[in-house]
């Protein structure tokens, strides 16, 4: 193999890591010396990815555990061809750190061969990717920690980056040993996100995953939340103009109630209400409730108008009373034990 292709190797090399090169760690890579060689790695715990070339005939690569080249068994269950001229990529996970095997058999010397490894579990930056694995056997939960500096709302994003193949991932949070919220699989009408409603501390994210490798990015949000009443009688009164904004905890707690006063006239006034929440049960999310007098057969009933809105935004229209203030109560509450954030404002 001559020194044109090895540099031509080495570019695309770079070129396909330059997104990930944060993440992974760079093992060991080189050019085979002879026909049948073993070189000895040490491995961490996390997902290894071992790409090979040979740009003048082919190559089999094995990572083995106990170097005995070809009577030992391929931790990857089996051998990769890499033919003529073809870089080839193949992963394989190491649960126990510790050293390995890297065996190359071709008919001549001079593969390529690029070694490099992704980490089971970290530290996450808010809005900061992180390309890692949970070993692709969607049954490993490994967790992220993740530390947020008050209440707000975290958005955990989890996308496929298997070099082989898509796959899928599902996620939980976590708060020291108590689990904050039930598993969630991310689907890709929801970007194959969710969001979390959260206060200060460190928080956990696990992930168990059948793609090899993923993409987890976790975004923190400030959220400050503004004063609420336990009930009608304690609403504070949101103005208009004004934002009502809160942040329900992925723990049982109780509804908070706001009033509205709509000045009196003949217009139409609009209450404007959105909620972001995790997605469990997507029949779930944040309940507005809407309490307000009406006149039914003559007589002034309370009417109590309840609506679920997960992760989305909706307005709702009021008649005004033509020479008095009409009051409406909103109450924020979670939906089926959903978490998250929301505001509410009227025009």
């Amino acid at each position: 193999m001559t020194i044109c292709c090895v540099c031509v190797f080495l570019v695309l090399m770079c070129t396909f890591f330059v997104e990930n090169s944060h993440a992974a760690a760079q093992v060991k890579s080189g050019t085979s010396t002879k026909k049948e060689q073993t070189i000895k790695l040490t491995l961490s715990q996390g997902t290894c990815l071992i790409t090979v070339k040979d740009a003048d005939s082919w190559v089999f690569a094995q990572l083995q555990k106990t170097g005995d080249n070809k009577k030992a068994s391929a931790l990857n269950g089996d051998v990769l061809l890499a033919n003529i001229g073809q870089s080839k990529s193949f992963t394989v996970a190491v649960k126990t750190a510790g050293t390995y095997y890297l065996y190359l058999r071709g008919v001549n010397p001079g593969a390529t061969y690029s070694v490099q490894q992704y980490a089971a579990g970290g530290t996450l930056t808010s809005g900061k990717p992180l390309v890692a694995t949970s070993y692709g056997d969607n049954a490993s939960i490994v967790y992220y920690d993740i530390t947020v500096p008050g209440p707000g709302a975290l958005r955990v994003t989890v996308k496929d980056a298997s070099y082989r193949y898509p796959g899928y991932s599902k996620v939980q949070l976590k708060k020291g040993n108590t689990f904050m919220s039930g598993e969630e699989h991310l689907i890709k009408g929801l970007g194959f996100s969710t969001v979390y409603g959260v206060e200060k501390g460190t928080y956990k994210i696990g992930i168990r995953s059948s793609s090899e490798l993923y993409k987890v990015t976790a975004t923190f949000s400030s959220v400050k939340p503004t004063a609420y009443g336990n009930a009608k009688s304690s609403a504070p009164v949101v103005a208009k103009g004004s934002k009502a904004k809160g942040v329900i905890l992925p723990v049982a707690q109780e509804a908070r109630w706001y009033r509205i006063d709509l000045p009196a006239g003949t217009a139409k006034r609009q209450i404007h209400v959105k909620a972001l929440n995790n997605n469990r049960a997507l029949a779930g999310g944040i309940a507005f409730t809407f309490s307000y007098k009406k006149k039914v057969d003559g007589k002034s009933t309370t009417v109590n108008d309840k609506h679920v809105i997960c992760n989305d935004e909706q307005t709702f229209t009021f008649k005004s009373l033509k020479t008095k203030t009409r009051t409406i109560y909103v109450k924020a509450a979670s939906a089926e034990g959903m978490c998250g954030t929301y505001t509410i404002d009227w025009k």
